[in-house]
Formats: structure tokens, sequence, C-alpha cells
């Protein structure tokens, strides 16, 4: 990326700490679950996807959740290698090693959704996310 007007507003954005009781307190970690964290997740992982994409992978991502479809146990645990040395050496990012598995696509969910087989592949709703409590309705 080479906007520096960008770069240098998504800097600020991340140094700018928050307001507790109305004193300015410094942060040690970015803005997870904030409105901006999917849009900075798109741009810091632009190079994952298009390295990911030039090796024939078929992978989703979402904002910083990424699920790689590959045939084997033994590719998922050379492809999660090569992915966590992508993140953590060149792009300088951290993996969550007690959220990074290989589980069979079936039994993957992403979003509250996975995927099941039939006569093909099919999606649905996850069964945790049919647990989830539902927002009051405004009537």
């Amino acid at each position: 990326m080479n906007d520096k007007r960008l770069l240098k507003l998504i800097r600020r954005y991340l140094e700018a700490g928050i307001m507790a009781d109305g004193v300015r307190q410094a942060v040690s970690q970015g803005p997870h679950r904030s409105p901006l964290s999917p849009l900075l997740s798109n741009i810091m992982l632009d190079d994952f996807d298009q390295e990911f994409w030039a090796r024939g992978h078929r992978f989703v991502r979402y904002a910083d959740d990424i699920r790689v479809f590959v045939k084997s146990k033994r590719a998922a645990e050379r492809v999660l290698e090569q992915g966590t040395r992508l993140l953590e050496q060149r792009l300088k990012l951290r993996v969550n090693q007690a959220k990074s598995s290989i589980a069979p696509a079936t039994t993957a969910v992403l979003l509250g959704f996975g995927f099941f087989t039939t006569s093909g592949v099919k999606i649905r709703v996850a069964p945790k996310a049919w647990q989830r409590p539902k927002p009051a309705s405004g009537r």
C-alpha cells in the first residue's frame, strides 16, 4: 500500500488509545471488535489472499477468520504451517495457535455457518448459532 495519507490515518487510529473516565489511556492491542477491525484486517491480509490465490488454494476469509480447503490432513498440516509462517514472518501478524485447527469442512464453522454434504456441498446454520440469545423485538 502506497497511499501515505491512508497509512497515516490508520496509524493514528491504532495509536489513539481509549477514553476511560475522561482520561486517555494507551492500548496494547489493536482495535479488535471495533467497526474498523474488518476493514483493517482486509487491508493487512490482502497479501495473504494474493499469495494463497497464486498457490491455487481454495479458501474463504472474513476479516481475520480464514478457512482453507484442502483434500487431505497432510495437506492441511502443510498449509497451516505455510499460512502461519506467511502471517507471522512476512506480514508480522500474530496467529492465535489456540484458535487455529485442522478439521473436516463438515465440522468447521465460520460466522455461525458450516457445510454438509448430500448430493453436493450445502451450507447450514451451525447448531451453536441456534442457541445464541435472540435480540428482543421492538414491540
